[in-house]
Parts: structure tokens; C-alpha cells; sequence
């Protein structure tokens, strides 16, 4: 798939900036937390919104924190080690068990589907594959789906990697991806039926039609 941005790598972190939050909300919103923008704003300025649970707030401030770290990481790598990181950052004090590391037992996903447990020498190829091949959309949009489609970790996979992806497209000026409310039940659907039939393409498609962006 073609670039659809051709920014700086100046002005898209100026932009994934600007959109911190609207990222962050779309974060939390994929988990399935029932929240408005406005409550998300407020958490992430350190004011108490008391219908909120203390583990959904502590997502948002953990995705905050993870996002903070990409930015100012942003040249870094992207590698196992740096999704590992990033997941860590993301379960920070919610799960420190298995925060940052690979999953060790089988999980099953949407009901039916027992993955066993990614073996780390796969991986480091299967990263290495995508990230030296296409576009830089292309290359952020397979590292997504390969992340939602092997569920690495136990917890937080959408969320890592949808920061990894966009440390991609941020690097190569390709814009930033978020699902934005209005395509959040297509996404569910279709990102069910790729847990259930391993065709990405409908979810793909999604993806770089409506939720990638530069404004």
C-alpha cells in the first residue's frame, strides 16, 4: 500500500503531539472502557473522574506514560526488545508478572482459538520480515495485525503495538493510525474475523482507508 502522508519527521511528531490524546483515547476505547473523550482528557490533566474504575484510569495514565516514552524515543529501533518495552510501560502496575514478557502458555482467542506460546527466535524473524519489506504503512499496518494475530503477551498487545506502529509512521512522516469512535465497531468485526478466519486484508483495509491520519 502507498504512503498516504509524506511529512517530515518534524511535523508528524509535532502531529502525534497535537493528537496525544485523541490516540490515547482510541487506546482505551479498543480495550471496550466506557468513557468519553472530555473524562479522558480530565485523567490525563490529574483530575479524579470518580465513575471511572481505578484499573481504566490507570490504562489511560499508563498509555500516556508509553506514548511519552515512544516520542521521546523515537529513534530507536523497532525491535522485540522495544515492543517489549513498550508493553511493560503499558501494564505498568497493573499486571508486573508479565508485563514486557513474551507469553509462556497457551491463551485462547474469541472463544475457539488456542495459540500456543510465541516461541522468541519466530518472532525476531517475523519482525524483521515486515519491517524490511513495503511501504512504511505497509510496515506499520503488518506489525498491528501480526501483533493482534500472535498475541505476544498475555495482556495489552493492541495497545503495544499500536505504538510501535506508529513509531514507524511517525520515523517515515506516514502520518498516525487511530480508530476514531465511528469506525470502532467495524473495527471489532472485522478484527473477529481475523482472529477467527487469519485474513487480514478487510481489517487492513480499514485500517489504512479511515484510520490513518495527518490532521
Amino acid at each position: 500500500m502507498e504512503n498516504k502522508y509524506n511529512l517530515s519527521k518534524e511535523d508528524n511528531l509535532s502531529l502525534a503531539k497535537n493528537l496525544k490524546t485523541r490516540s490515547i483515547y482510541s487506546s482505551v476505547r479498543l480495550e471496550g472502557i466506557n468513557i468519553t473523550y472530555a473524562e479522558t482528557q480530565a485523567i490525563l490533566n490529574g483530575i479524579n473522574v470518580t465513575r471511572i474504575s481505578q484499573k481504566s484510569t490507570d490504562i489511560i495514565k499508563n498509555l500516556k506514560l508509553a506514548w511519552d516514552y515512544c516520542l521521546d524515543n523515537i529513534e530507536k529501533d523497532i525491535d522485540l526488545d522495544l515492543i517489549c518495552k513498550i508493553n511493560s510501560l503499558v501494564l505498568n502496575g497493573l499486571d508486573e508478572e508479565n508485563a514486557g514478557k513474551l507469553r509462556d502458555a497457551d491463551m485462547e482467542v474469541s472463544g475457539k482459538n488456542i495459540l500456543p506460546p510465541p516461541k522468541y527466535d519466530d518472532v525476531i524473524i517475523a519482525l524483521e520480515t515486515i519491517l524490511n519489506s513495503g511501504t512504511s504503512v505497509d510496515k506499520a499496518l503488518n506489525c498491528f495485525l501480526y501483533g493482534c494475530i500472535n498475541q505476544l503477551f498475555f495482556i495489552g498487545n493492541k495497545r503495544a503495538f499500536m505504538l510501535a506502529s506508529n513509531m514507524i509512521l511517525i520515523k517515515n512522516g506516514a502520518g498516525l493510525m487511530l480508530v476514531d469512535e465511528k469506525h470502532l465497531i467495524d473495527f471489532n468485526l472485522k478484527l473477529l474475523y481475523f482472529y477467527n478466519t487469519a485474513k487480514s486484508l478487510p481489517l487492513k483495509e480499514l485500517l489504512y482507508n479511515n484510520c490513518i491520519t495527518a490532521k
